[in-house]
């Protein structure tokens, strides 16, 4: 009796192993500000240094019309969190919690942990730490956006005039110092020793590595700056208002403020002068070079830890960013510069390896990952997933998306941008673009009497997304 005992519970430690070993990894990589500026993306012709980037892009499928559903941080992460879009009323600035704004969704690290996985969160994945937090197995304190290193950066800042959110920071900094020293190398180190228990214990994990880099301050090793010729650094040649466009588009949603009440040597009004954008631009390209540098080690650490052939990888950015398009820094707009983002999922379980033209948007990432993991998503999320273009880059799933930030909302396809911006029910003006001739947005071609019938198409979309998002979503669920 003892000896079929034993067998029967040598069978069934085996039978629990092997239902672990069955589920999906997922290495869930966040990078903060980031528009598609790497090789694979050819964006604009700027000439990037982003090898590791690109070897991803190879392995799996990029997204070429991927964009976030709001172009501010706190927003765009409570969305991607929660399936949700923003609406006027919810997940509509950087302060946004999901927890405050959407109390009965079942987020990412919740459903996961639920159904038997280690919910990992090393950096900035939530813009609040505590945001959701009963739902990590494991996480750190967060983002470090300010983690200076050189003294004289740390001494300027000391000695700095109070901004919005405490003193004002220096812009760059590269000071001749190892990649681990900066928050961003940290957490590096510490997801590769987790790839490393993970590979003994066999837990299934989902694992969420936030990367604060490209991020202002554009602090990063010395190396990283030295990539890139000053010199050569080519700036904005659109730095001017779009032609026709509502004053509305420039003045209300947008003023370049993170970068004008936060930082050091930043004038309150104006363009900033060549110089001063040269090293924006320099400081940002390093950063993303050095931010890349972090995901190639994080990439190795995970096949070392012979984890790779049973792991998705979806790396992301919660939104574009200006470099000086029409006299814009940051984000934070409908502009295409602030919505387009860089979006590349590889998994083992597609053996594709090509571009999608597929439009997709960060909603659509929830479902997607459920699937991947055969997890049952709920049923209020608003996402497509996009397996079956993971099956076939050709599918398109969609031929538009909807964004939107504070007055304005936007519908981009293949062909044109459109915008509308509202207070409450009044209407303040609207702006279009032709995609395929005007991708750089200089002339909006809105009040053009022949493009009266296409505006009011455009319009009539907008109108039903806006009754759509404004609905609770959790009514029928």
């Amino acid at each position: 009796m003892k000896k079929i005992l034993v067998i029967f519970l040598a069978i069934f430690i085996v039978s629990c192993n092997d239902q672990v070993e069955k589920k999906h990894n997922i290495l869930f990589i966040s990078i903060d500000d980031l528009r598609p500026t790497m090789n694979s993306y050819n964006y604009e012709n700027e000439t990037m240094i982003t090898p590791y980037m690109d070897k991803l892009a190879s392995e799996g499928v990029q997204f070429n019309n991927a964009f976030t559903n709001i172009a501010v941080c706190g927003a765009s992460r409570a969305s991607i969190m929660t399936g949700i879009r923003p609406s006027e009323k919810r997940f509509n600035d950087f302060s946004t919690r999901a927890s405050v704004d959407a109390p009965s969704a079942i987020p990412l690290n919740q459903i996961f942990k639920e159904n038997g996985y280690e919910t990992i969160s090393y950096g900035k994945i939530y813009h609040h730490k505590d945001d959701f937090q009963e739902h990590w197995t494991e996480k750190d304190n967060g983002a470090q956006q300010a983690d200076f290193q050189d003294p004289e950066s740390i001494k300027l800042r000391d000695n700095a005039e109070t901004g919005e959110y405490g003193k004002k920071n220096p812009i760059v900094e590269y000071p001749d110092v190892d990649d681990y020293v900066y928050n961003d190398g940290k957490i590096t180190l510490k997801a590769i020793d987790k790839f490393k228990e993970f590979s003994q214990n066999g837990k299934p994990f989902f694992m969420a590595i936030g990367y604060v880099s490209p991020h202002l301050p554009f602090i990063q090793p010395k190396k990283y700056w030295d990539m890139y010729d000053h010199n050569e650094i080519k700036l904005a040649d659109n730095t001017f208002q779009p032609i026709n466009s509502p004053d509305i588009a420039i003045e209300a949603q947008h003023n370049s403020a993170e970068l004008r009440k936060n930082y050091l040597g930043i004038p309150q009004n104006g363009l900033l002068d060549d110089n001063l954008s040269r090293d924006l631009i320099h400081g940002y390209y390093a950063s993303v070079s050095y931010m890349d540098a972090m995901i190639g080690d994080l990439i190795k650490g995970l096949e070392d830890a012979g984890l790779r052939q049973n792991t998705t990888i979806v790396l992301w950015s919660d939104h574009g960013y200006f470099l000086g398009e029409h006299g814009f820094w940051c984000k934070h707009s409908t502009f295409y510069e602030a919505v387009q983002i860089p979006l590349i999922i590889s998994s083992p379980k597609y053996s594709t390896t090509d571009n999608s033209d597929s439009f997709t948007e960060l909603v659509d990432i929830y479902p997607t990952l459920c699937e991947l993991a055969g997890i049952d998503p709920p049923t209020y999320i608003q996402g497509k997933s996009l397996t079956p273009v993971l099956e076939n880059p050709n599918t398109i799933i969609k031929n538009e998306i909807y964004t939107r930030y504070k007055q304005g909302e936007a519908v981009i396809d293949k062909n044109y941008s459109y915008t509308e911006f509202y207070q409450g029910e009044k209407f303040l003006g609207n702006m279009l673009y032709d995609m395929s001739d005007d991708k750089k947005q200089n002339k909006d071609i809105s009040k053009f009497t022949e493009n009266a019938e296409l505006v009011n198409n455009y319009r009539v979309k907008l109108k039903e997304m806006r009754d759509f998002v404004n609905e609770d979503p959790f009514q029928n669920d």
